[in-house]
Protein backbone atom coordinates (compact mmCIF):
# COMPACT_ATOMS: atom_id res chain seq x y z
CA UNK A 1 0.00 0.00 0.00
CA UNK A 2 1.26 3.44 -0.91
CA UNK A 3 0.83 6.29 1.55
CA UNK A 4 1.97 9.84 2.20
CA UNK A 5 2.16 12.71 4.64
CA UNK A 6 0.22 15.58 3.06
CA UNK A 7 0.68 19.20 4.24
CA UNK A 8 -1.26 22.35 3.51
CA UNK A 9 1.40 25.06 3.57
CA UNK A 10 -0.80 28.08 2.91
CA UNK A 11 0.00 30.88 0.50
CA UNK A 12 2.30 33.26 2.35
CA UNK A 13 5.51 32.24 0.60
CA UNK A 14 4.53 30.02 -2.33
CA UNK A 15 7.13 31.34 -4.73
CA UNK A 16 10.30 30.27 -6.49
CA UNK A 17 12.11 31.05 -3.23
CA UNK A 18 9.86 28.62 -1.34
CA UNK A 19 10.59 25.85 -3.84
CA UNK A 20 14.36 26.37 -3.73
CA UNK A 21 14.32 26.50 0.08
CA UNK A 22 12.29 23.30 0.33
CA UNK A 23 14.68 21.24 -1.79
CA UNK A 24 17.75 22.82 -0.22
CA UNK A 25 16.37 21.83 3.19
CA UNK A 26 15.82 18.24 2.05
CA UNK A 27 19.36 18.00 0.65
CA UNK A 28 20.75 19.46 3.88
CA UNK A 29 19.07 16.57 5.70
CA UNK A 30 20.85 14.02 3.54
CA UNK A 31 18.40 13.46 0.70
CA UNK A 32 19.91 12.58 -2.67
CA UNK A 33 18.66 12.36 -6.23
CA UNK A 34 19.12 9.22 -8.35
CA UNK A 35 20.81 7.27 -5.58
CA UNK A 36 20.39 3.94 -3.79
CA UNK A 37 17.69 1.48 -4.87
CA UNK A 38 15.68 3.27 -7.56
CA UNK A 39 16.48 5.45 -10.55
CA UNK A 40 15.73 9.11 -10.01
CA UNK A 41 12.67 10.48 -11.75
CA UNK A 42 10.49 13.55 -11.88
CA UNK A 43 7.24 14.82 -13.34
CA UNK A 44 6.07 18.30 -14.27
CA UNK A 45 2.34 18.39 -15.03
CA UNK A 46 0.54 21.58 -15.98
CA UNK A 47 -2.50 22.79 -17.87
CA UNK A 48 -1.15 21.75 -21.29
CA UNK A 49 -0.67 17.95 -21.44
CA UNK A 50 1.58 18.17 -24.52
CA UNK A 51 4.11 20.12 -22.46
CA UNK A 52 4.10 17.72 -19.49
CA UNK A 53 7.38 16.03 -18.55
CA UNK A 54 7.66 12.44 -17.29
CA UNK A 55 11.35 11.61 -16.91
CA UNK A 56 13.25 8.67 -15.45
CA UNK A 57 17.04 8.28 -15.33
CA UNK A 58 18.43 5.35 -17.31
CA UNK A 59 20.55 4.07 -14.43
CA UNK A 60 21.30 4.85 -10.82
CA UNK A 61 24.14 7.34 -10.65
CA UNK A 62 23.85 9.82 -7.78
CA UNK A 63 23.44 13.30 -9.22
CA UNK A 64 21.82 15.44 -6.55
CA UNK A 65 23.10 18.61 -8.24
CA UNK A 66 20.58 17.89 -11.02
CA UNK A 67 17.83 19.09 -8.68
CA UNK A 68 18.81 22.66 -9.58
CA UNK A 69 18.15 21.91 -13.24
CA UNK A 70 14.83 20.21 -12.43
CA UNK A 71 13.65 23.16 -10.35
CA UNK A 72 14.72 25.68 -12.99
CA UNK A 73 12.79 23.72 -15.62
CA UNK A 74 9.73 23.63 -13.36
CA UNK A 75 9.91 27.40 -12.87
CA UNK A 76 9.61 27.97 -16.62
CA UNK A 77 6.00 26.83 -16.11
CA UNK A 78 3.40 28.71 -14.09
CA UNK A 79 4.22 27.04 -10.79
CA UNK A 80 0.94 28.23 -9.26
CA UNK A 81 -0.95 25.90 -11.61
CA UNK A 82 1.65 23.17 -12.18
CA UNK A 83 2.54 20.01 -10.25
CA UNK A 84 6.14 19.03 -9.53
CA UNK A 85 6.97 15.51 -8.33
CA UNK A 86 10.54 14.32 -7.66
CA UNK A 87 11.81 10.99 -6.30
CA UNK A 88 14.55 11.23 -3.69
CA UNK A 89 16.47 8.76 -1.56
CA UNK A 90 17.99 8.67 1.90
CA UNK A 91 20.53 6.25 3.34
CA UNK A 92 22.09 6.30 6.81
CA UNK A 93 21.23 4.20 9.85
CA UNK A 94 17.95 3.65 8.06
CA UNK A 95 17.16 4.07 4.38
CA UNK A 96 14.08 4.92 2.38
CA UNK A 97 12.99 6.42 -0.91
CA UNK A 98 10.07 8.77 -1.38
CA UNK A 99 8.64 11.36 -3.70
CA UNK A 100 8.06 14.97 -2.82
CA UNK A 101 5.12 16.58 -4.60
CA UNK A 102 4.30 20.26 -4.83
CA UNK A 103 0.71 20.79 -5.93
CA UNK A 104 -1.22 24.08 -6.11
CA UNK A 105 -4.71 23.61 -4.65
CA UNK A 106 -7.84 25.71 -4.47
CA UNK A 107 -8.01 28.83 -2.31
CA UNK A 108 -4.55 29.72 -3.68
CA UNK A 109 -2.88 27.30 -1.27
CA UNK A 110 -0.09 24.82 -1.92
CA UNK A 111 0.00 21.17 -0.93
CA UNK A 112 3.37 19.56 -0.17
CA UNK A 113 3.31 15.77 0.08
CA UNK A 114 5.90 13.12 0.92
CA UNK A 115 4.84 9.82 -0.58
CA UNK A 116 6.25 6.33 -0.04
CA UNK A 117 4.92 2.82 0.59
CA UNK A 118 4.96 -0.30 2.71
CA UNK A 119 7.55 -1.89 0.41
CA UNK A 120 9.85 1.14 0.82
CA UNK A 121 9.55 1.70 4.57
CA UNK A 122 9.39 -1.72 6.15
CA UNK A 123 9.95 -1.24 9.89
CA UNK A 124 9.06 1.11 12.72
CA UNK A 125 12.52 2.68 12.92
CA UNK A 126 12.39 3.72 9.26
CA UNK A 127 8.79 4.88 9.63
CA UNK A 128 9.67 7.15 12.53
CA UNK A 129 12.76 8.51 10.72
CA UNK A 130 10.56 9.38 7.74
CA UNK A 131 7.96 11.06 9.96
CA UNK A 132 10.77 13.01 11.64
CA UNK A 133 11.82 14.33 8.22
CA UNK A 134 8.22 15.40 7.55
CA UNK A 135 8.09 17.07 10.97
CA UNK A 136 11.18 19.09 10.09
CA UNK A 137 9.51 20.41 6.93
CA UNK A 138 6.28 21.20 8.80
CA UNK A 139 8.14 23.27 11.39
CA UNK A 140 10.67 24.92 9.07
CA UNK A 141 8.06 26.08 6.56
CA UNK A 142 5.37 26.84 9.12
CA UNK A 143 2.70 24.78 7.37
CA UNK A 144 -0.92 25.09 8.47
CA UNK A 145 -1.74 21.42 9.06
CA UNK A 146 -1.03 17.97 7.73
CA UNK A 147 -1.89 14.30 8.04
CA UNK A 148 -1.25 10.76 6.89
CA UNK A 149 -3.29 9.50 3.97
CA UNK A 150 -3.24 6.13 2.24
CA UNK A 151 -3.72 5.59 -1.48
CA UNK A 152 -7.37 4.79 -0.69
CA UNK A 153 -8.09 8.10 1.04
CA UNK A 154 -8.76 11.58 -0.28
CA UNK A 155 -6.26 14.43 0.05
CA UNK A 156 -6.53 16.43 3.24
CA UNK A 157 -9.04 19.25 3.11
CA UNK A 158 -8.03 22.60 1.61
CA UNK A 159 -9.30 24.69 4.55
CA UNK A 160 -8.49 24.38 8.24
CA UNK A 161 -12.21 24.42 9.10
CA UNK A 162 -12.85 21.34 6.97
CA UNK A 163 -9.64 19.70 8.19
CA UNK A 164 -10.76 20.00 11.82
CA UNK A 165 -14.09 18.35 10.99
CA UNK A 166 -12.31 15.17 9.94
CA UNK A 167 -11.27 12.52 12.44
CA UNK A 168 -7.51 12.41 13.06
CA UNK A 169 -5.53 9.86 11.04
CA UNK A 170 -2.61 7.76 12.30
CA UNK A 171 -0.24 10.76 11.93
CA UNK A 172 -1.38 14.39 12.27
CA UNK A 173 0.24 17.83 12.38
CA UNK A 174 -1.41 20.95 13.81
CA UNK A 175 -0.13 24.52 13.60
CA UNK A 176 -0.08 26.72 16.69
CA UNK A 177 -3.38 28.37 15.76
CA UNK A 178 -5.10 25.01 15.32
CA UNK A 179 -3.67 23.74 18.60
CA UNK A 180 -5.15 26.73 20.41
CA UNK A 181 -8.49 26.13 18.68
CA UNK A 182 -8.58 22.46 19.70
CA UNK A 183 -7.12 23.09 23.15
CA UNK A 184 -3.43 22.62 23.86
CA UNK A 185 -3.77 20.58 27.05
CA UNK A 186 -6.51 18.45 25.54
CA UNK A 187 -4.36 17.67 22.52
CA UNK A 188 -1.18 17.05 24.53
CA UNK A 189 -3.01 14.60 26.81
CA UNK A 190 -4.24 12.47 23.90
CA UNK A 191 -3.73 8.72 24.57
CA UNK A 192 -1.53 8.01 21.55
CA UNK A 193 1.81 6.47 20.61
CA UNK A 194 3.42 9.92 20.61
CA UNK A 195 2.28 13.50 21.13
CA UNK A 196 5.01 16.09 20.64
CA UNK A 197 4.87 19.83 21.16
CA UNK A 198 6.86 21.42 18.35
CA UNK A 199 9.22 24.38 18.50
CA UNK A 200 6.86 26.54 16.41
CA UNK A 201 4.02 26.00 18.88
CA UNK A 202 2.37 23.29 16.82
CA UNK A 203 1.79 19.66 17.79
CA UNK A 204 2.55 16.35 16.11
CA UNK A 205 0.21 13.49 17.00
CA UNK A 206 1.15 9.91 16.10
CA UNK A 207 -1.66 7.53 17.01
CA UNK A 208 0.29 4.42 16.01
CA UNK A 209 3.01 3.30 13.60
CA UNK A 210 0.92 0.78 11.67
CA UNK A 211 0.12 2.16 8.23
CA UNK A 212 -2.54 -0.54 7.80
CA UNK A 213 -4.41 1.04 10.71
CA UNK A 214 -4.98 0.56 14.43
CA UNK A 215 -8.73 0.71 15.15
CA UNK A 216 -8.58 0.41 18.95
CA UNK A 217 -6.00 3.19 19.32
CA UNK A 218 -7.84 5.36 16.80
CA UNK A 219 -11.14 4.99 18.64
CA UNK A 220 -9.53 6.05 21.92
CA UNK A 221 -8.05 9.14 20.27
CA UNK A 222 -11.32 10.07 18.54
CA UNK A 223 -13.24 9.70 21.80
CA UNK A 224 -10.70 11.81 23.70
CA UNK A 225 -10.85 14.59 21.10
CA UNK A 226 -14.63 14.51 20.87
CA UNK A 227 -15.27 12.98 17.44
Amino acid sequence: MDWEINFNCGTADFSSVFIHKLFYFLVSKGMKYNAYEYEGSYQIIGKEPKKDIHFMEEEINESTEKLAEIINTYLTYDHKTTLLDVWLGYYDKVSFTFDVTILPIKNNSVSVSFGTGEHLITDEESFLAFIDLCKGVFVRFDCSYGAFRSEYEHFIKSTKEDFLKEKPNIVNFYSKSLVEEIGREKLLSTPAFKVEELENGGVMLIVCTKVIGCPDEMNRVWEHLGY
